[in-house]
Parts: C-alpha cells; sequence; structure tokens
C-alpha cells in the first residue's frame, strides 16, 4: 500500500492506493488493527478529502466594514473558538460567503464561545432549529452543516 498527501490541490487529499480498511471515526491502514468491536468499511480506488481528524483553531471577528459577515478557516480541523476580543455583543449573519471560503456539503462545524452575548442569527444562509436566534452563554456551543454554498443549517446546540 502507498498513500500520496497533496497540498497543490484546492483541498488537500490522500490518494491511497492498496488495501484499505476504514471505521468511523478511526483511520485504519497497514498492519494496525481494527478497533475492536468497530464496524469497518471496505473499497477500493476511493478518494479522502478534508479534514480527517477534529482539529481546533480560533477566529476572529471580521473587519469593522463587514460586521456581520465571519469567515472560519478551511483546513483547520472543524472545532472553532470565537475570540470575540472582549467585545461579545457581536452577530453572525453570514459564514463563509465567498466561494473560495465555502465548506464541502456535509463539513461539520461547531463553534465554541467562551463568553456569553454573541448572536448567530436565524436567516436565509444559517437556518436554526425552530427559526430561532442562537445567543451564546459562557462556555455554550452551536454545531452547523455546511450546505456546500454559502448556507448553513443547523445539527444542534449546547445552552
Amino acid at each position: 500500500m502507498s498513500a500520496l498527501y497533496d497540498k497543490s490541490a484546492p483541498y488537500f487529499y490522500f490518494s491511497i492506493t492498496g488495501d484499505v480498511q476504514l471505521t468511523a471515526p478511526t483511520f485504519i491502514y497497514g498492519k494496525t488493527p481494527a478497533i475492536p468491536g468497530a464496524s469497518l468499511m471496505s473499497s477500493s480506488g476511493a478518494r479522502m478529502s478534508g479534514t480527517l481528524t477534529m482539529g481546533v483553531t480560533t477566529v476572529y471577528p471580521p473587519p469593522d466594514a463587514t460586521p456581520y459577515y465571519w469567515v472560519i478557516p478551511k483546513n483547520s480541523g472543524n472545532i472553532f473558538l470565537i475570540d470575540t476580543q472582549g467585545n461579545p455583543s457581536r452577530t453572525i449573519v453570514r459564514l463563509n460567503h465567498r466561494t473560495a471560503d465555502r465548506f464541502a456539503r456535509g463539513t461539520l462545524a461547531t463553534l465554541m464561545f467562551e463568553e456569553g452575548g454573541t448572536r448567530v442569527k436565524h436567516n436565509a444562509y444559517i437556518k436554526l432549529k425552530n427559526n430561532a436566534d442562537f445567543v451564546s452563554g459562557p462556555n455554550t456551543s452551536i454545531t452547523l452543516m455546511a450546505g456546500g454554498s454559502a448556507s448553513w443549517v443547523e445539527v444542534s446546540r449546547n445552552e
């Protein structure tokens, strides 16, 4: 078996040739045994892309000219610590609105808030459960799923 990692592609990906065993959430290759009790998925000639593990990165507020248009970095993980820089009274109306910044359809992103007061607004681009805005409290989070365009859908919230 061999694996190639391509940094030049728009999305980082691994091309793997040979036999591969995959079990969620663990990627198994080589001679490493599967985790007991895990169900294996099997395929040949597959290509996997995107983040394979849950990484954490800090997100800072957008410029004053576009205060509601937040950008969470692609290929930096799936958990985003929202740093409001001492001003938690902010509103998130759009996430990654530019085409180049968009996540692949189905990508989960968890926004974690240390301070209370930041509002994630239900709108045409961020569909929240029961059409209700999310307002962060201390140490709360909301998980969204990317629609593959500029849209997001709420999966869960921790208030």
